[in-house]
């Protein structure tokens, strides 16, 4: 099984001295079982270029990667990604930024809006709600700009906002996805079908607060109610131990939607082993 979503010491959202070098992640992959990983370190476009995060070292990235694929041939597939986020800010440049290295996978995500540099760090609880209902709107709106930006093969975590809406305490359960994630989600779901992309399941939100992946196992059935096949599988590890975490559980939950494969890639080219 492929972990398309990893993440090494370089991660924006590591601290400095903390976190895993590519090569324990690949050691400890091996040990988990897993057949190959995509080292997919944040590149929040937004925070970067207005000063709010360090730049992402990936002249030091890609060198480790190539030493790591090198190092672990025939026993880990070692692969080289990138999460760029919030392209739809600055599409220019994130599609500079996705053509400046031979990856093997871009993920496309949103970990916020204009004005905020990300869900986790804002606090939520300190704004009304028409404040906190306009951001949520505002955020699937941006992902559809996302969509249509495109430079990217996998869409991550979509609910992503829900797991921080209830870390701050919002409350009347917004948003409600389980009851209005149909209603909010189908545009993206459509597009994501529409234009060829892979949907992943982040199974991160299994080991926090919002108790589920990311998207859901409702989500999951609209979408594959809609058509759509294509899934990517990715733990959103930031140290070496949550690598592959809980992938037992969302495999099966995606088997009883009816999925069968899972999507892998190389050089950006897409494929699929089975379940």
């Amino acid at each position: 099984m492929f972990d398309n979503h990893t993440h090494s010491q370089y991660s924006c959202d590591i601290p400095q001295g903390e976190g895993n070098t590519i090569r324990e992640l690949c050691i400890s992959a091996i040990e988990k079982g897993l057949e190959g990983i995509a080292i997919t370190d944040h590149y929040d476009i937004d925070g970067m270029l207005d000063g709010h995060y360090p730049m992402l070292d990936s002249d030091s990235i890609a060198r480790e990667v190539m030493e790591a694929k090198e190092e672990f041939k025939g026993k880990l597939k070692v692969l080289h990604g990138i999460e760029l986020a919030q392209a739809n800010q600055y599409p220019i440049e994130a599609t500079e930024k996705a053509n400046s290295q031979p990856y093997d996978i871009i993920l496309g995500s949103l970990h916020t809006v204009k004005g905020m540099y990300d869900f986790g760090t804002t606090d939520l609880a300190k704004m009304t709600k028409n404040e906190y209902v306009s951001i949520w709107d505002r955020y699937l709106s941006d992902m559809i700009d996302v969509i249509k930006w495109g430079n990217f093969d996998v869409l991550t975590h979509i609910t992503y906002p829900k797991r921080y809406y209830l870390i701050k305490g919002i409350p009347d359960d917004f948003p409600d996805i389980k009851n209005k994630g149909r209603e909010y989600f189908e545009p993206i779901l459509k597009a994501v079908i529409d234009k060829g992309f892979t949907l992943e399941c982040n199974t991160s939100g299994l080991r926090q607060k919002i108790g589920e992946c990311l998207p859901n196992e409702d989500l999951f059935r609209f979408y594959y109610e809609l058509g759509g096949r294509d899934v990517s599988i990715g733990s959103d590890a930031h140290f070496e131990r949550h690598l592959g975490a809980n992938f037992k559980e969302a495999t099966e939950m995606l088997k009883n939607v009816g999925f069968k494969y899972l999507a892998k890639f190389e050089s950006r080219k897409k494929d699929f082993y089975k379940i």
